[in-house]
């Protein structure tokens, strides 16, 4: 496992440019016979699961990134550079290049959005991306220091993080395509939303609901015969750290300052508002 995770480091900080070579080149001889869905979320929210799925079973062209504006690509491209990791990820590779590639696009396109519970979310999405914190994190057979780990961890809960997410919508989904997921409250009776915008539809659904209602939203999205069942990918628990992550998981505890803000937000009181009590007594130090 160590030296897969050390190659991939390796590709990652001195053949990007290759690699962006080869997403030129294959990006070229694509070409939309159908109507192309681009899956575009906040990391760690089910959607490498998605992606899969619908790149295994779907006859339309899939795509899988976390920011397609300008300024979101390059703002991530810099955080990422000037981190530990000092690289770009391959999602911002193609970011890039697919949104020059649907500059001259004008058909009907479908977009892919997931929402996650915000605290569930971050602490997966800092495990995710370890590498940014590799110096201080990890020791030389890559075991990350859990004490350090967590330290990071409350630092973040300091900042406003559903902030974050309402500004990731409103650029990444609103900026890009004219709809404005905090609009309207979510349904959640269907459990998943549908809107549309000229040609630009967006399906809108919940991690947590995946499972049992993927099939039926997707169906309703594409105008599918028949549900298409969700097949699990990039899951948490196979991964390098699945035992720190599972042990801050199991054990991390906020203060009230941090879950007020975090409950009384406009992404938690739009999307996650009946879960309340819920999320306070899991993940509050009271």
């Amino acid at each position: 496992m160590n030296l897969k995770i050390r190659f991939r480091r390796f590709i990652a900080k001195y053949l990007s440019s290759l690699v962006e070579l080869v997403y030129l080149i294959k990006f070229k001889t694509i070409r939309f016979n159908k109507p192309p869905i681009i899956i575009l979320t906040p990391g760690k929210v089910g959607s490498t699961s998605v992606y899969y799925t619908l790149k295994n079973e779907a006859p339309n062209q899939v795509f899988h990134i976390h920011n397609f504006s300008k300024e979101g690509i390059e703002k991530s491209i810099r955080d990422h550079i000037h981190s530990n990791r000092k690289s770009k990820p391959l999602h911002l590779i193609i970011s890039k290049i697919l949104r020059k590639k649907f500059k001259t696009y004008t058909g009907k396109l479908f977009i892919i959005s997931i929402i996650r519970e915000p605290i569930s979310r971050e602490i997966s999405s800092f495990f995710q991306n370890t590498d940014q914190y590799k110096d201080i994190l990890e020791n030389k057979k890559l075991e990350i220091d859990i004490n350090i780990a967590q330290k990071i961890l409350q630092e973040k809960f300091e900042t406003d993080i559903c902030k974050e997410l309402k500004d990731w919508f409103d650029l990444e989904i609103k900026g890009n395509f004219g709809i404005d997921v905090f609009a309207q409250k979510f349904d959640y009776d269907n459990k998943y939303v549908i809107s549309q915008n000229n040609h630009n539809h967006l399906l809108l659904l919940k991690m947590e609901d995946l499972d049992s209602v993927f099939p039926v939203a997707i169906k309703d999205l594409l105008s599918l015969d028949a549900p298409m069942q969700l097949q699990k990918s990039n899951v948490s628990d196979n991964k390098f750290y699945a035992s720190t992550y599972n042990n801050i998981k199991n054990n991390i505890k906020l203060d009230q300052k941090a879950i007020s803000q975090i409950v009384n937000s406009d992404f938690f009181q739009n999307f996650y508002l009946q879960d309340k009590s819920k999320v306070i007594d899991k993940w509050s130090k009271n």
